[in-house]
C-alpha cells in the first residue's frame, strides 16, 4: 500500500530532527562561525545582484578573501535565495537553519525518488528516505562538524544514481538528467564527489552495464554515461575551473600539512584498537559496525535466495567495501590521486550510508532466509549506542549555545599563498594580529592627501595627491582579480597586502575586482555545454512530437 503524502511525512521529520536548531537557531559546531560569515556576506551580495559572489570583503578582520574562488556555492546559493525571498527579515543564524531544514526534506524526497522504483514497496522507499535523514552521520555533519556543504551533499548522492538508472533505462532525459545532477555533486561538496566518483558511481555504471548482458547496448550505455559525466563537469565549469587553477594564490598546503588533516591518523580501525575514539570517531564506529551487520545480512539473505547479483546484493557489498576503506583496511586507496585530500576517511560515511540503505529496503527478507532478520536486529542494537553517542553529543552543543556565542571566523587555507604564521600555530590562530590597527590607506612618503573611501563588497576610492611619487600600501588582501581604475600596476607586499606606486600630482582611482581568465573560460565552457544540454532537450521534444 503507498503512503500518503510521502512529501508531508518528510517534511515532519525534518522538523523533528532539527527542532534545536529550528528554536535556537544555529547551534555551536566546529564550522558553525564559519557557516554563519560566509553565508551572511554571499547573500548580501546575491541580494545587491551579484548573482555569484567570489569575494568576501568582511573575511579575515575585513581584509577580504577569495573564498568562494574555491569553496561550491551550491548550498549557499540556496541560503541566499531564502534570504530573498524573505526579504532579510530573518536573523543567519535562523535562515542558516532553514536553509537546512530545506536540505534536510530535499535528501529525503530524493532518496525516496530513488527507492520507490527497487524498493519492495512503497512504504518501504518512505522508511529508508526516512532512515537516510535520520542516520548517524548525516545528523553529525549538521549537529557536531557543522558541515554544511556535505550535509547538502546528502540531497545530491540519490538523483545521481537514479540518474544513472534512467540512462540505463534509456528514458528520453536520462543523460540530461545525470549531467545536471552530476554538476550539481561537484558544485556541492567536493570531496564527496570525489568519493563518490571514485566508488559507489564507477561501480553502478559498471554493474547497470553488466546487467543490461549484450555488448552493444552495455556500450552505449557506458558512452552516454560519460557523456552525461563530461556534460556536468562542464556545467560546473564556472566553479570547477577557477577553483582548480588558482591554487597557487592561497594557502591551500595548510589543508594538507597540518598533521590533523593526516588522512593516516583518521583510520577507523586503527583508532579504535588504540581507544582514540573521540565523540565523532565514536559514534562513525558503533554506525559503521551496524552497517556492516546489514550489509551482511542482506548478503547472506540474497545468496540464499539465489539473488546475488541482484542489486541489493550489490549495493551491500558497495556499503562493505567502503566501510573497509573507511576503517583503513585499504590504505592504498587514500593515496589515489586527490583522494588523500579529502582528509578525512570517514567522510565516505556518506556513501555507506546511502548504500546500507538502499539494500535493506531492496530486499525481499520475506523470501529469504528467515534467520536473516537475525542480521537486521543485530544492526539495529548496534546503531543504539550510536544513538546514544548523538543525542548526548547534541544535548552539549545546545548547552554551548545557550551560554556562548559563535564569533566570525574564517579558514587558514584561504590566506594569501605565503602569508607570514606563526611557527606551529594551531588551526584556529590566523596570524594577524600585525594587521588589526592597520589603516584602510597608508602612503610613503607622506603626501598632502592620502585617503580611501570604502565602497561596496570590498572596493575603495583611493585620492593620492603630492609632489612626488609615493608607495601606498591599501588594508586588503592581494588577489590577482584585483583592478585600479585608471589602470596602474599592483604588487603585494610582505605581508601580502594589495600595493601601488601613486606617481607625483593629484590622482584618484578606484580598486575593483575583475573577472580572471579562468572565471572567464569556466563561463564559456558552462554556457556551452548549458547551450549543448538545451538543444539536447530541443531535439528530443521535436522528435516526441513526431
Amino acid at each position: 500500500m503507498a503512503p500518503h503524502h510521502p512529501r508531508l511525512v518528510l517534511m515532519a521529520a525534518a522538523l523533528l530532527l532539527l527542532a534545536p536548531s529550528l528554536v535556537m537557531g544555529t547551534l555551536i559546531s566546529h564550522d558553525s562561525a564559519r557557516n554563519l560569515s560566509w553565508a551572511a556576506q554571499f547573500a548580501d551580495q546575491f541580494r545587491a545582484g551579484v548573482l555569484y559572489p567570489r569575494w568576501l570583503p568582511d573575511s579575515f578582520e575585513k581584509l577580504g578573501g577569495p573564498i568562494f574562488y574555491y569553496y561550491p556555492p551550491l548550498g549557499y546559493w540556496l541560503d541566499a535565495l531564502l534570504s530573498a525571498a524573505t526579504a532579510n527579515l530573518l536573523s543567519v543564524s535562523y535562515r542558516l537553519s532553514l536553509s537546512r531544514l530545506l536540505l534536510l526534506w530535499a535528501s529525503g524526497l530524493a532518496m525516496y525518488a530513488w527507492l520507490k522504483g527497487e524498493a519492495k514497496s512503497p512504504r518501504a522507499a518512505l522508511y529508508g528516505a526516512l532512515a537516510l535523514m535520520a542516520a548517524p552521520y548525516h545528523l553529525v555533519d549538521h549537529y557536531l562538524r557543522g558541515a554544511y556543504a556535505e550535509f547538502a551533499a546528502y540531497a545530491v548522492l540519490p538523483l545521481v544514481m537514479l540518474a544513472v538508472r534512467h540512462v540505463a533505462e534509456r528514458r528520453r532525459f536520462g543523460l540530461m538528467f545525470l549531467a545536471i545532477a552530476y554538476a550539481a555533486l561537484s558544485m556541492t561538496h567536493v570531496p564527496t564527489a570525489l568519493l563518490v566518483s571514485l566508488t559507489a558511481l564507477p561501480m553502478y555504471v559498471l554493474y547497470c552495464g553488466w546487467r543490461l548482458g549484450a555488448m552493444r547496448p552495455a556500450t552505449g550505455f557506458f558512452i552516454r554515461c560519460a557523456l552525461g559525466g563530461a556534460l556536468g563537469l562542464g556545467l560546473a565549469a564556472i566553479y570547477l575551473l577557477p577553483a582548480l587553477s588558482l591554487q597557487g594564490w592561497i594557502s591551500a598546503e595548510e589543508l594538507w600539512i597540518a598533521e590533523h588533516f593526516h588522512i593516516e591518523n583518521w583510520y577507523l580501525l586503527p583508532r579504535a584498537l588504540r581507544g582514540q575514539l573521540d565523540d565523532l570517531t565514536m559514534i562513525t564506529a558503533w554506525a559503521a559496525l551496524a552497517y556492516s551487520i546489514a550489509a551482511m545480512g542482506v548478503l547472506t539473505v540474497s545468496v540464499r535466495a539465489g539473488r546475488w547479483r541482484s542489486e541489493e546484493a550489490f549495493w551491500a557489498f558497495v556499503c562493505l567495501l567502503c566501510l573497509l576503506f573507511v576503517a583503513g583496511v585499504f590504505p592504498w586507496f587514500w593515496q589515489l590521486p586527490f583522494s588523500a585530500k579529502v582528509q578525512f576517511p570517514w567522510r565516505l560515511m556518506v556513501v555507506v550510508e546511502f548504500a546500507a540503505l538502499t539494500a535493506l529496503c531492496q530486499t525481499p527478507w520475506q523470501a529469504g532466509w528467515r534467520g536473516g532478520s537475525a542480521f537486521f536486529i543485530v544492526a539495529i542494537i548496534g546503531l543504539v549506542p550510536a544513538g546514544y553517542e548523538l543525542g548526548r553529543v547534541t544535548w552539549l552543543q545546545i548547552d554551548q549555545s545557550m551560554r556562548e556565542s559563535d564569533v566570525p571566523r574564517d579558514n587558514k587555507e584561504y590566506l594569501p599563498a605565503g602569508y607570514p604564521q606563526k611557527p606551529d600555530a594551531d588551526l584556529a590562530d590566523l596570524s594577524l594580529e600585525r594587521l588589526e590597527h592597520l589603516p584602510t590607506i597608508s602612503c610613503t612618503p607622506t603626501p598632502r592627501i592620502c585617503r580611501a573611501v570604502e565602497e561596496r563588497f570590498g572596493g575603495l576610492r583611493i585620492e593620492v595627491e603630492g609632489d612626488a611619487s609615493a608607495a601606498v600600501v591599501l588594508r586588503r588582501f592581494f588577489f590577482p582579480a584585483w583592478r585600479l581604475d585608471p589602470a596602474l600596476a599592483i604588487t603585494a607586499t610582505p605581508l601580502k597586502l594589495v600595493s601601488f606606486t601613486a606617481p607625483a600630482g593629484r590622482h584618484v582611482w578606484r580598486l575593483k575586482r575583475q573577472a580572471l581568465p579562468p572565471e572567464q573560460w569556466g563561463w564559456a565552457i558552462s554556457g556551452l555545454s548549458l547551450a549543448l544540454l538545451l538543444s539536447a532537450l530541443a531535439f528530443s521534444a521535436r522528435n516526441r512530437s513526431r
